[in-house]
Order: structure tokens, then sequence, then C-alpha cells
């Protein structure tokens, strides 16, 4: 039995296992070499990109198998076109002075949100009660910046201190999740929800002992026994307030369950763990894994987000894994990536439409200088279909390469973002 029937994309169906293209994947926003086929959306970003495609009849649905092989077009019997990837829309463009506007607006939001996890943390340390009211505003400021402003507020997640670590990570935490939660659709409720849980996921490690905490090396069984507790201190800090949802609570019990029920404190079974509590714990190991902390050096987005996929059986939703990995894209907010030109930058923003082509901002030049001003370069700009050399990136290079230091870069750039907007609002 031949194994792939070539289909034309206009003939899909939803189940049907699409294993290769008539072009290369790199060409195309699709994440995955190999998918199956769940939503008509899917057909038609196939039906944009290809002409046909080769459907792997073992692996799709068992009613299609018949359909399949009796499937009888050839691409001789229709006309041969070389199909293009759409051009950009010109009501999406990319404006440097709205760019920088929203990250100087991003940045307000965030540095109100920050200041409070400081100072809520502090007041954990010293045994007193967690003002929830004011959380609930800042998520729900937070969760509005994210409709607004996405690429900027999580390229602000990078703002990360090695010595801050669990302050920082819980405002990322909740950045990301909300991030997440917008892209899967889910409404106010259930984001302001899971939010608050991710706000504050974290809170029982205020009371886990510092030496233990920010110990630099191994845990001993005994010292993880005791870091394995925070889900559980958090939680009973947090119950006897009346403010708090129960999907928000389960969030700070239960962000270390995992789906084979190897996870701490109650080795839930899958069934067990909603799905407010499954977003919540991909985003927690994600930006664990991406952070400087005292005994590891973070990896780059794009290899946190190949980590978790590896380790996704019996740890993570995978359905869930692979929208969170197309939430960020191929290259996430904060990679530090090679040009075509040989020039070195990060990428600041993406485009759903053309996830392979983000925008960066240059860092370093061919020949090793520092780029300064800056410059923003967009990718996905249509100006790029009109040339026979288009940029594009060749490779992603290790944190810290070529000594960019994303939270310095991030700082200067506040820095010259407010006066650029301000000079602007001046002229």
């Amino acid at each position: 039995m031949e194994k792939k029937i070539q289909v034309y994309t206009s003939d899909l169906k939803i189940g049907m296992y699409v294993a290769d293209l008539d072009r290369p994947w790199v060409d195309t926003p699709f994440l995955f070499q190999g998918f199956s086929l769940t939503g008509v959306e899917e057909i038609n970003d196939l039906s944009q990109f290809c002409e046909y495609v080769f459907v792997d009849v073992e692996l799709s649905t068992k009613g299609l198998m018949e359909h399949l092989l009796s499937y009888r077009f050839t691409v001789a019997s229709k006309k041969k076109s070389k199909k293009r990837p759409p051009k950009r829309k010109n009501s999406v463009q990319f404006s440097e002075k709205e760019f920088r506007q929203a990250l100087m607006d991003s940045f307000r939001v965030y540095k109100d949100a920050r200041g409070w996890i400081d100072t809520m943390l502090d007041d954990c340390r010293l045994g007193k009660s967690v003002d929830t009211t004011k959380a609930r505003e800042l998520v729900v400021r937070l969760a509005d910046e994210v409709i607004t402003n996405p690429d900027a507020l999580v390229w602000l997640t990078h703002l990360r201190s090695r010595d801050e670590y669990t302050a920082t990570h819980c405002m990322n935490v909740c950045i990301l999740a909300l991030t997440f939660g917008r892209a899967l659709d889910l409404d106010d409720k259930q984001l302001h929800k899971l939010g608050m849980g991710a706000l504050l996921h974290d809170i029982g490690k205020m009371r886990v002992p510092d030496e233990i905490l920010n110990k630099p090396g191994r845990f001993t069984e005994k010292e993880f026994d005791i870091i394995k507790m925070h889900p559980s201190i958090g939680h009973t800090m947090l119950m006897n307030d009346n403010e708090l949802d129960m999907e928000s609570l389960h969030i700070v019990l239960h962000h270390h369950e995992r789906l084979d029920g190897g996870g701490y404190p109650s080795g839930m079974s899958e069934l067990e763990i909603p799905l407010l509590t499954r977003i919540a714990s991909i985003v927690d190991v994600y930006d664990a894994i991406t952070s400087d902390r005292c005994y590891h050096d973070g990896v780059a987005p794009a290899q946190a987000l190949e980590n978790l996929f590896a380790w996704a059986k019996g740890n993570f939703d995978v359905s869930l894994l692979e929208k969170f990995i197309k939430c960020l894209g191929i290259y996430p907010i904060g990679t530090v990536v090679r040009l075509n030109t040989q020039d070195v930058g990060l990428v600041v923003a993406t485009d759903v439409g053309h996830r392979i082509k983000p925008i960066v901002l240059l860092t370093t030049s061919a020949d090793g200088k520092p780029y300064l001003p800056r410059r923003l370069l967009n990718l996905s700009s249509a100006v790029w279909e009109e040339t026979d050399s288009p940029v594009s990136i060749v490779g992603v290079l290790e944190p810290g390469s070529l000594g960019i230091e994303l939270k310095t870069i991030l700082q200067e750039e506040l820095n010259y973002s407010l006066n650029t907007v301000s000079s602007i609002a001046n002229c």
C-alpha cells in the first residue's frame, strides 16, 4: 500500500496527516515537519503557501484512508503554478515610532506590577497578608496590555536579574501566561483567573529558607523535599482570601503536577489537571529554563521550546504545548539571531502571518562592530519581495554571544525609546 498520497490543498480534509509540502518547510510558517489537520484554519493556511501536499495514509484518521487511496488527481491534471507566499497586507505596517511608544507604555505597566511584587514578597517574608485587590488591578492592566502591546510586554520579560529570580519569575510567568491565554482566546474572566494564579504561583517560596532557595549547587533529597513544600505553603497563605477564585488557587497549589502523576504535591493524574493549571505549568518551566539562576545560566528561547517538546511526554499536554510554541513563534522574542548579511541582532517582535520573518533589532555588524544607535529591521516587510536578495535569518546564537547581554540592551533601548518618543512629541 502506498503510504503517501499527493493531495491538492483544495481537497484537504480534517484528520489528514500532512507529511511533506511542495516546498521546503523553512519557507513556510508551520512549526512542525508533519502534523495532523485539526481545523479549517490549518487547511486555509496551507492553501496560502502550497499548491499540493503529501498526506500520510497510515497516520491519517482511519475513516479517511479509503478516500485517500481512491484519490486519483495528479499534478499533471491541473495547471501547475509556482505559488508564492502571500504578500504582506498593507493594513499591517510596522512603525518604529509606534513600536517604541508601545515599549514605553508597556514598561509603565510592567514597572508598577514589578514594584508591587517586590513589596508583596517582602511582606510575605515578614508574615503579612497579600493585597490581592491590588494584584487583581495589576492583572487586569497587564491583560489589557497583552491585547494592545503583546510583543513589547514579552520583550520586557528579559529584564531579569540572577539575584532577584523569584520576583522576576512571578512577573514573567504572569505575562507569558496572559499572552498564551489570549492566543487561546480565553475570555476576560478566565484570563484574569489565569493571571492571578500565575502572578502568585511561587508565593510560598518566601517561606523557604534562603540558604536552600538560593543554593548554587544540587539540592540534597531533604532540601528538595523542603522546596517541594512551597506550593502547599503558598496555597495555605491564600486559601482564606475570599477574593481569589478556586482556579487561581489551583494554579498556586498544583503548578508542579505532571500528566503522568509524577508531579507534586498531590501526584495528580492527567484528567485531574484543568486547563488553566496546564497552561501555567508549561509557562512556569519555559521561564525557569530561560532564566539565569544561581546554579545555572538560562538557555536560548528557541532551545527552551525544543527542550519542552522533548520533555512533553508524561509531563505536559502536547496539544497545548504545540499551541504555546505557535504563540511564541519559531524565533521567540529575545532570541539572538545571525542574518544572511552576517549581521547579528535580537528578535524583538513577531508577525503572526510571517513567523519565520520577525522584527530584529540589529546589534552587531558583519565586521563585529556594534550598531549605535541600533536599528530595527522588519524581515516581513513587503520591500523584500521586490529584491533578489532579501534579508533572512540563517542561525540562532546562544544568549550572551558576542557580548550581547539582553538585559543591558533592553535597558539601553528603553532609555533610547524614551528620548526618541519625547523628541518626536516635542517636534
